[in-house]
């Protein structure tokens, strides 16, 4: 099942099966300038497992996530029965979407055998521009104010010191930034923007630079080459630098992008009543915060945790942006879900799964299915 049986560019689709790896469906559309860019950080992950989890990643601020890509779908259902949902159209009006009830569903619902994603076009010029802040909550006030200036970056990051300090040391990254900037530095944001022409490209880059320097940025950096191309893969290999560090859990939380400066106040006030601390980056420009958890104590990490998936909830977020569930997530799900929709899920999952035999134990325990 790991086929790619259909490039189409005149549908700026492709069909593939579930085993496809990220590298082999970017390699495979290339020669058409055409890609699929839902980039979850890991390109040895699979596009099953990006529409089992509903996978995003840095770019989705300008492409979206994997419910925004994914088109249509050819499934198993637990029953043996063939079903295909979507297809090679922009948009359909025509019973229930069961593609998108099947993406993000965790394998829990059916297995998908073929996928057809949504290609967008390769841009040949990019430039990433890397802006120290000393102001946490000044970073978090002008990620809003860039998604809407019309610059579209492709890539809106926030990193908070102490993880930059992390990748800096475990990726060996040489970002040329003057040590006074570097101590002084609260936070940084990292701007990624990509255009047709090398002209054009100069132009969002200056402007990107007097966006950041009007919004209070120390300096701005532009990253040429391979020193943006290292940063970008040290930031997707944030997880490990965050374990390496010692952190204790990792969550992906997601919240409105302009409840960031609130969220992230008040969860690292929480981790440090608990006796521990919250750090890490994310993706700005969607909301979706990546915080490394440092709780040793395992009642008062339970806690902690419950606590910052509350925060979220409360300000209009959920417990996991693109990451899912899983085992380890499910019981805060359970906890503090609305019991509405966890019955209304239940009675969705019976419909389709009546044994209980796809992925048991995830979103619910096997022996109350």
């Amino acid at each position: 099942m790991n086929r790619v049986l259909e490039v189409d560019t005149a549908n700026q689709v492709a069909v593939v099966q579930p085993g496809v790896t990220l590298t082999e469906l970017d390699t495979a559309t290339a020669g058409s300038g055409l890609g699929y860019m839902v980039h979850p950080g890991e390109l040895s992950s699979s596009v099953g497992g990006n529409v089992g989890t509903n996978a995003g990643g840095m770019r989705a601020v300008k492409y979206g996530i994997a419910r925004h890509n994914v088109l249509g779908l050819q499934a198993v259902l637990p029953t043996g029965e063939i079903i295909r949902t979507g297809g090679k159209i922009a948009k359909v009006s025509t019973g229930y979407d069961l593609t998108q009830l099947i993406v993000g569903s965790e394998g829990t619902l059916a297995l998908a055998t073929e996928v057809i994603v949504k290609l967008h076009p390769r841009f040949d010029h990019s430039a990433s521009v890397l802006a120290p802040f000393a102001d946490f909550d000044q970073v978090m006030a002008a990620v809003p104010k860039i998604v809407a200036s019309g610059l579209a970056p492709y890539i809106l990051e926030y990193i908070d010191n102490l993880t930059m300090a992390a990748l800096v040391h475990t990726q060996n990254l040489e970002l040329g930034i003057p040590d006074q900037v570097r101590d002084s530095c609260q936070a940084y944001l990292l701007v990624a923007v990509e255009n047709r022409t090398a002209d054009r490209l100069l132009e969002d880059v200056e402007t990107a630079g007097e966006m950041l320097a009007e919004m209070g940025a120390i300096d701005a950096y532009v990253l040429e080459g391979s020193s943006a191309r290292k940063l970008i893969e040290a930031r997707e290999k944030a997880f490990w630098a965050a374990k390496a560090a010692g952190a204790d859990d990792i969550i992906d939380t997601v919240v409105p992008r302009a409840s960031m400066p609130k969220f992230l106040s008040a969860a690292r006030a929480l981790a440090a009543a608990a006796g521990g601390a919250a750090i890490g980056c994310g993706h700005a420009g969607d909301g979706n915060v990546h915080l490394a958890i440092i709780c040793k104590e395992p009642t008062k990490k339970k806690q902690l945790m419950t606590d910052i998936f509350s925060l979220a909830m409360e300000l209009g977020g959920a417990i996991s942006g693109e990451h899912g569930l899983g085992h380890a997530k499910t019981p805060y799900f359970l906890q503090l879900e609305d019991p509405a929709k966890i019955a209304l899920m239940r009675r969705i999952k019976q419909s389709f799964d009546p044994a209980g035999i796809l992925n048991p134990g995830i979103l619910f325990p096997a022996e109350t299915m």
